[in-house]
């Protein structure tokens, strides 16, 4: 069954989300925030958006590796304390509210700052909403599979 796009059906609300989404990209910047909408989209199984972040991380230089090792982050040696420090937050929020204990709240205040933790709290919320857009309306990646 064909679903209405958000964008085609609220164009407006649309927007407002894609403004959001621009400015937690200009916060945090655009490969951490990468970073943190694929492991949420991979958490949340929205195929649509992990397709469209793995990819914009590929095409920003990400290695390969570093892009399979987000879903074991917390074993993989690629990532620094600011990229962890972000994953686990993402996963605690996406996992439900009020996840974050307050070792990991100093120490994103100490990595981020407070503007940019603050930050990460709505950037995990909106890529969760994007998630939910994604899966609810069946959006699939585009294209086809290129062979290596």
């Amino acid at each position: 069954m064909t679903r209405t796009r958000t964008n085609d059906a609220s164009p407006e609300t649309f927007q407002a989300l894609i403004a959001l989404d621009s400015r937690m990209k200009k916060s945090l910047g655009p490969v951490l925030y990468d970073l943190v909408k694929l492991r949420a989209s991979q958490l949340n199984g929205c195929a649509y958006c992990v397709d469209m972040h793995a990819t914009d991380l590929e095409r920003r230089g990400t290695p390969s590796r570093k892009l399979h090792g987000v879903a074991a982050w917390q074993e993989s040696p690629f990532f620094d304390a600011t990229e962890r420090v972000a994953l686990a937050f993402t996963e605690r929020l996406t996992g439900g509210i009020d996840a974050i204990d307050d070792a990991l709240w100093e120490e994103a205040g100490r990595l981020l700052g407070d503007e940019r933790r603050a930050d990460l709290i709505v950037a995990v919320g909106t890529i969760n909403t994007w998630n939910m857009t994604g899966i609810t309306t069946h959006l699939q990646p585009e294209g086809e599979l290129v062979p290596a």
